[in-house]
């Protein structure tokens, strides 16, 4: 006889029989069945408060209606959400809540995606039964440089104030006042400093809370709306790009569980300035010492017998927020067509990368019992949405050592020899640090010790990968004696030409002094980018090329996992960056016939053994291409 299992509960929800884990909320059951109950205070990622009463349903045996995003099911237990007297206390809510809340739909940002609005038509009163004068509170309060709040329309649903407390643990939102004076401020209403702030707009059920850059921009439905992936960092957080006339409006959340929890960190939201495009660019061509506009054509002919003249003494650099397909031609162009191993993506010199580095996925982090942070505050400030994982494990029990790298040897102390799962973080240039302090660690403690570095840009993981080093290739296989140089020796290796690919001016080449002093001297300067810099004044060719954000292909995020970037906005009028790599190695002597970005991601993974594994994922990446 099967044993029955005593961790699931049985309920019954408008008749309907749903089994659920025990210590579920009746809210979350019913979801679960596709029926809908109103909320506004309930959020997922919160502990219960049940302060807004929106969500109250009937439950048999109880004498009153009950908060079903605050009251765990029981085995057995009947619920009705859509009585006579749950509708009419869904009225009375509504009706309190709009007592003093401004009608002012028409100009409030949230206009067209606001749960209050959308339940009031569902669930609301057809007119109010109140007639006196509303309540006024101050409006576009400052509580930051980023984020305005207008009291007025503030329903006190406390989910700003409990993600500071419960998400971010920053505690600076909080209820001043008592009663109907209640409002919502910083102390003594000093700005917020947190790095969280976008999160504050987007959980607001209102428009009490705005953004300053998206303030007053745009309609929901006028939007075009683009999956994507955060172009800040090598978290890989999944994005919303929302466009308006070929314009980025704002970066919006996308929830992916295993890597951002539905988080975004204001780095990397407040971003998508920078990749505005101001206006039309043609490639350029120096000759008599001024740049001159010329075809595509020209400025790619120009370019190939530039670089041939360099041949074996020409390096190339490619942009960390390139992407795999990019990575994968660029590198075909240098160690194939062009024979040159001087290849980089680096800023500075960093510990060699392997695969080992990624043997610890962001969501184990709180499945684990220690957690070292080795270089503190600047692992976070390298992958800011990291301290939310961090604290959400804290809040869950795990023990997190947040410790400086000379402070090793305090970190191994920490650690109880009965540790059954140990994570070390740290950043590239700790790294050797984080595999000593691994090594040392797995000799003490009985579980397992796994590390993650945080690399550097949106897909710098990608490029070691795929063999963007001037010491090895492709799966970090062995050159065998056909190392070239990287980037900090390139002024003193007789490199007579570079070409600089870059895709995002967060992660661009930003010469040192030396380097500028080298490169005003280099006989060949290609720069293939997004937008102007200061490299312009020593290019010898200008090739306009797409931002991060306007272009198709594939990113790995620091922990290895391969996901899709789209087209949020076009630039039809610029080639593709991957074309014209294409264009360069086939006037060279290649033979390259690629016709699409599926089919370098085809190449690309077949070619690469540890990237294998994604192999079947490279449909699904393009399946909902449009």
């Amino acid at each position: 006889m099967a044993a029955v299992q005593t961790d699931q509960v049985t309920l019954t929800i408008n008749g309907q029989s749903v089994t659920v884990p025990k210590g579920t909320l009746i809210l979350d059951a019913a979801k679960k069945i596709g029926i809908d109950i109103p909320i506004f205070c309930s959020h997922p990622k919160m502990a219960p408060v049940a302060v807004c009463r929106m969500c109250l349903v009937e439950v048999e045996k109880m004498p009153k209606l009950q908060p079903s995003c605050a009251v765990y099911v029981a085995d057995g237990m009947v619920v009705k959400t859509t009585t006579e007297q749950v509708g009419k206390y869904q009225k009375d809510v509504l009706g309190l809540l709009l007592i003093n809340h401004p009608l002012d739909c028409p100009i409030c940002d949230k206009g067209g995606e606001c749960p209050l609005q959308d339940q009031t038509y569902q669930y609301g009163p057809g007119a109010s039964r109140f007639e006196f004068p509303k309540a006024h509170f101050d409006k576009a309060v400052p509580l930051s440089d980023k984020i305005l709040l207008d009291r007025e329309r503030c329903i006190l649903c406390w989910r700003c104030t409990r993600f500071s407390e419960e998400i971010s643990g920053e505690r600076e939102l909080a209820l001043i006042q008592r009663g109907v004076h209640t409002i919502i401020g910083t102390f003594n209403d000093e700005p917020a400093h947190s790095n969280y702030q976008g999160n504050w707009t987007e959980i607001c059920p209102v428009g009490a809370l705005t953004s300053r850059q998206y303030r007053f921009l745009s309609r929901p439905w006028d939007l075009d709306r683009t999956a994507s992936i955060c172009p800040g960092c090598s978290m890989g957080c999944n994005i919303q790009i929302d466009a308006r006339s070929n314009r980025i409006g704002r970066f919006q959340s996308r929830e992916n569980v295993a890597v951002d929890d539905s988080w975004l960190c204001d780095f990397g939201r407040f971003s998508f300035p920078n990749f505005q495009r101001t206006g039309q660019e043609r490639p350029r061509v120096r000759r008599d010492g001024s740049l001159e506009e010329v075809s595509y054509e020209e400025a790619i002919a120009f370019t190939a017998d530039a670089l041939t003249r360099a041949s074996g003494q020409v390096a190339g650099w490619a942009s960390p927020a390139d992407t795999n397909e990019e990575l994968f031609l660029f590198r075909r162009l240098f160690r194939e067509v062009l024979q040159s191993s001087h290849l980089d993506h680096r800023s500075t010199g960093v510990a060699d990368a392997d695969p080992d580095d990624m043997t610890l996925p962001i969501a184990d982090i709180e499945r684990c019992d220690q957690v070292v942070v080795l270089g503190g505050q600047g692992v976070i400030d390298a992958a800011p949405v990291l301290h939310l994982r961090l604290f959400k494990s804290e809040r869950k029990g795990v023990n997190v050592h947040k410790v400086a790298v000379a402070d090793g040897k305090r970190a191994l102390d920490a650690i109880p020899a009965e540790a059954q799962a140990v994570a070390i973080l740290a950043t590239e240039a700790d790294k050797q640090a984080a595999v000593d302090l691994q090594a040392k660690l797995a000799t003490k403690v009985t579980g397992s010790v796994r590390r993650l570095i945080v690399t550097t840009g949106p897909n710098g993981r990608g490029a070691k990968d795929l063999g963007i080093l001037p010491h090895l290739g492709p799966g970090y296989a062995s050159l065998n004696g056909q190392a070239g140089k990287g980037r900090m020796q390139w002024p003193g290796a007789g490199v007579k030409g570079l070409y600089v690919h870059e895709s995002s001016p967060l992660h661009g080449f930003t010469p040192t002094d030396a380097e500028s002093m080298w490169l005003s001297s280099l006989p060949l300067v290609v720069f293939h980018r997004f937008k102007a810099s200061p490299l312009d004044e020593v290019a010898h060719v200008i090739l306009p090329g797409h931002a991060f954000t306007e272009k198709y292909g594939t990113v790995t995020n620091m922990e290895g996992r391969v996901q899709r970037i789209k087209r949020g906005i076009d630039a039809e009028w610029v080639r593709e960056d991957w074309r014209v790599f294409q264009q360069i190695a086939n006037r060279l002597g290649a033979s390259w016939a690629y016709e699409s970005v599926e089919e370098i991601t085809g190449d690309l993974v077949r070619s690469l053994p540890p990237y294998a594994a994604v192999n079947h994922q490279a449909r699904a990446l393009w399946s909902e291409r449009p």
